[in-house]
């Protein structure tokens, strides 16, 4: 994936969740990830919903942040983790 497909909201896959029925990310120009439940049978969106906040958008990456049990968790990625969603052709 490459900055401008994040910014221009392409749902993506982490690298190491591109099984059938994973769920999949895309960015919000308000400045959150949001995350999409998926069917393992055939690829279609069951849930939307809020997954994290960006902290950062750099070059090669971006930072985000979520609370669990009110601990701040962040995650970093680089763009070239992250595997463009096809509608279940990856």
């Amino acid at each position: 994936m490459t900055k401008e497909q994040f910014l221009q909201s392409v749902e993506f896959k982490t690298s190491s969740r591109t099984y059938k029925g994973a769920p999949t990310f895309s960015y919000n120009e308000n400045g959150y990830l949001s995350e999409q439940l998926r069917s393992s049978s055939d690829e279609r969106c069951i849930v939307n919903q809020f997954c994290c906040n960006i902290i950062k958008v750099g070059s090669k990456g971006f930072s985000a942040f979520t609370f669990v049990m009110d601990k701040r968790v962040v995650v970093k990625y680089k763009f070239e983790e992250l595997v463009v969603f096809n509608g279940g052709e990856i």
